[in-house]
């Protein structure tokens, strides 16, 4: 978790900086790299407080990165839709991303007050999210590559 906090910090930012540099709205990219800046320091500190000695620690850190990726999902998402040429199913994709995001957080939710409720959800929930967190980074990543390869080659 420490690793991937440092990684994913670099990922929203060669992620802002592409949307910037394709005449994004710099207030909703700032707040996503902010968002996203939270969600990784929380990422950090869950990996630094491990919940089988840490409980309150590592859950007020999971709360920066569930709070904090809601927020750059949605903001990211919401900068792709309004930048030109980006493709708008590129932008759904962090819409989608935030759906897991909120979903994990209401069966936690319901955990918390009943702790055998909803489990098996919640575990479920959590497992999808991180896989649909690292397929969001990762299919960012190959589309801002692609994008940049494409730049490149019309420019030879």
């Amino acid at each position: 978790m420490v690793l991937t906090s440092a990684l994913s910090i670099f990922i929203f930012l060669h992620l802002s900086t592409y949307l910037i540099n394709k005449k994004g709205n710099k207030y909703f990219i700032i707040i996503a790299f902010v968002s996203g800046l939270i969600s990784s320091i929380g990422t950090f500190f869950v990996g630094i407080f491990p919940i089988n000695i840490y409980l309150d620690l590592h859950n007020f850190s999971a709360s920066f990165f569930f709070l904090g990726g809601i927020a750059y999902c949605l903001f990211f998402a919401i900068s792709e839709l309004t930048t030109p040429g980006i493709s708008k199913y590129q932008a759904l994709s962090g819409f989608v991303v935030c759906f897991f995001f909120i979903l994990f957080i209401f069966y936690s939710s319901i955990n918390y007050y009943d702790s055998e409720l909803c489990v098996i959800e919640s575990y479920i929930s959590e497992w999808i999210l991180f896989f649909m967190v690292t397929l969001w980074f990762i299919e960012h990543e190959m589309y801002i590559f692609r994008a940049e390869k494409k730049s490149n080659n019309l420019c030879l």
